[in-house]
């Protein structure tokens, strides 16, 4: 009887300890890698909110069945041979039962990892690239099963600006556009179908300009421009507060004043509106999410809720930072931190409640997952069947340098135009 007492007793210790709570049960393990620095500066903002939305989680909202996530973050300095040993890295040194999620930012450090991710390690892959390749109709969940993009696809970004040209020309004969992208990874990505799709559109593209993402004058890209007599661009490849766009706003202003601008997501944010100026007024931006921040930040709006959410975060967690000149710069970067976030932690939830928090559990939550994205998209839901989240908004800029304390300063916001567009349910 007392060999039987302990014996269940052992084994009743077992589970316990092996157990969601127990001592000895697996960690729940997390990678999350972004350009902290590099290339584009300092983005401080992404990282404190990548930490702040994860300590939210984890301190406040119960974790994963009241299990914490165990997070890391490391800076991959916008270079994709860091990203890749990095991942490796973590690969080595913990267990597939361990290691669940992974995340990244760009397309060239998921190209040489399709087969570690994809079909040695199968490890659920969430990613800050929209290339076009990797996740549009040449790649996919079929072709890449475990690649999961954050956004809306290059291609359908300039699909959307190329369709709001045609519906909205005026004037005789067909709307005349120029192209101008990156010599990058990024810059081509989605061009080709652009294209294609402003030629199907009744468009003439009377320019394709190769813009060097460190350039330093842009008086030869925007003369061509003029001369081809360009009544709209589409520029991609790059982000709105690096100095190439601001050179290239600036220059095309002067040369080609009436010229309408016009560009994918990263050309939208508040930073733009401080590093060009009045030269970003009129710009038209396809962003995959909300505004975020205005100048002065008092005037951004908090009907959306996700904005609400991510504002309060950054008042509690970074009250200094939040309101001091030069602390968070833009609340655009610290979203993107949590955006990240946001997705790991929906995912493991799911896959938690579902009853199976393993990485083909996770998978399996994923492609299954229809979310509202904490009210992102204004009510409106989206499936990640494509492993996109294939929601997009054309938003314009109002900006207005105006006096304030004896100095000229920039006040900006972005105006949306029309409601949020499903690239999934488009009929293109």
């Amino acid at each position: 009887m007392k060999k039987r007492l302990i014996g269940m007793l052992t084994i009743c210790m077992v589970l316990m300890l092996s157990g969601p709570g127990g001592v000895f049960a697996k960690d729940i393990v997390v990678l999350s890698q972004f350009p902290l620095s590099g290339p584009h500066g300092s983005l401080a903002e992404v990282g404190w909110g990548y930490m702040d939305a994860m300590n939210w989680f984890n301190n406040e909202a119960g974790g994963v069945g009241g299990k914490k996530i165990k997070w890391f973050m490391e800076d991959m300095r916008y270079n994709p041979t860091v990203e890749v040993s990095t991942f490796h890295k973590y690969c080595a040194e913990y267990s597939k039962d361990e290691f669940l999620m992974a995340t990244g930012y760009i397309t060239g450090a998921l190209k040489p990892l399709i087969k570690k991710v994809n079909e040695e390690e199968k490890i659920p892959w969430a990613d800050g690239s929209f290339s076009t390749e990797v996740f549009g109709e040449a790649g996919g969940p079929s072709k890449y099963p475990y690649y999961y993009s954050l956004g809306a696809t290059y291609g359908d970004q300039i699909r959307v600006l190329v369709r709001w040209i045609s519906e909205n020309h005026k004037g005789e004969g067909n709307p005349r556009v120029a192209f101008v992208y990156s010599p990058t990874a990024y810059g081509r990505d989605g061009i080709s179908l652009g294209l294609a799709y402003a030629k199907e559109k009744g468009l003439d593209v009377v320019a394709n300009i190769e813009y060097p993402y460190t350039a330093t004058d842009a008086t030869n890209e925007c003369m061509k421009i003029r001369k081809s007599k360009a009544q709209y661009v589409i520029y991609h490849g790059y982000t709105g507060w690096q100095a190439a766009t601001a050179i290239f706003v600036k220059t095309l202003r002067k040369v080609v004043p009436d010229v309408q601008f016009t560009g994918t997501h990263y050309l939208f944010a508040r930073l733009p509106f401080l590093v060009c100026k009045e030269a970003y007024d009129g710009v038209i931006a396809a962003s995959c999410w909300p505004a975020f921040d205005a100048i002065p930040r008092s005037a951004t709006g908090m009907d959306n809720p996700m904005v609400k959410l991510v504002h309060d975060l950054a008042k509690k967690y970074r009250a200094e930072e939040y309101t001091k000149k030069g602390g968070i710069r833009d609340m655009a970067l610290y979203f993107i931190g949590s955006l990240y976030a946001f997705v790991i932690q929906q995912s493991l939830l799911e896959a938690h409640n579902a009853g199976d928090l393993s990485r083909a559990g996770i998978k399996k939550a994923m492609d299954n997952m229809v979310w509202d994205f904490k009210g992102m998209f204004d009510g409106k839901t989206f499936s990640y069947k494509s492993h996109t989240i294939p929601m997009l908004r054309l938003y314009r800029a109002k900006v207005k340098v105006v006096e304030m304390g004896g100095k000229k300063v920039p006040t900006g916001k972005w105006v949306p135009i029309g409601d949020w567009i499903n690239t999934d349910e488009t009929k293109w």
